[in-house]
């Protein structure tokens, strides 16, 4: 048995496939789409939004968005039983969709199986490893909008190891193009961040 090293983002692009990434991409994309329509349709109720109903909110429609075009693919399994909604990419990766904060924090309930999940350190039998990576956007709480689609992969929730943004870019051969992102906290006032990070539901 060895200790796992962590695998880098290219790897771990290469290994979801261009057309994965693709259809990540898209459905985050389409996601703030929908909600820009949702909130044109009854501009009057947005006011009122909770951070816990807008993190649902996306998080549905980039998983229906997503899951509508990776089920049936070789390689992927969907499990998409309450509570837990994950894919599986091979026999490597288990992923979740998670909304990224400044620092690429998510939110999760601290629960044992949440624990296990997210933590990355472990011993395993060398070829069996398997990964956690968290698939989202970000969130701007200021302006409440959805930023870029995001790849993160940690070491336990609040331990980002590394984080990409992820874009569509026709100029480039895989069709996408991807930024890494420091996960350092930046030295900004988080306190209006934090108060709707405590009314998500984990998403």
């Amino acid at each position: 048995m060895n200790s796992v090293g962590y695998p880098d983002s290219d790897q771990v692009l290469g290994d979801l496939g261009t057309g994965f990434v693709h259809a990540f991409i898209d459905a985050v994309d389409g996601a703030r789409d929908d909600f820009a329509a949702f909130k044109q349709w009854q501009p009057g109720w947005f006011p009122s939004f909770t951070g816990r109903f807008t993190a649902n909110f996306l998080h549905e429609r980039i998983w229906d968005r997503l899951v509508r075009v990776v089920d049936g693919t070789e390689g992927i399994h969907v499990n998409d039983r309450e509570p837990v909604r994950e894919l599986r990419s091979g026999t490597t990766y288990l992923i979740r969709i998670k909304r990224h904060h400044p620092g690429d924090r998510i939110s999760a309930y601290p629960t044992e199986a949440s624990s296990a999940f997210w933590s990355n350190s472990m011993l395993t039998l060398e070829g069996l490893e398997s990964f956690s990576l968290a698939l989202g956007y970000y969130w701007d709480a200021e302006l409440r909008a959805v930023g870029d689609a995001i790849l993160s992969f940690r070491d336990g929730k609040d331990n980002p190891i590394w984080a990409i943004r992820l874009r569509r870019d026709t100029g480039n051969a895989s069709g996408f193009s991807w930024t890494p992102v420091a996960p350092d906290l930046p030295e900004i006032d988080l306190s209006g961040v934090l108060r709707e990070t405590e009314e998500e539901s984990g998403s």
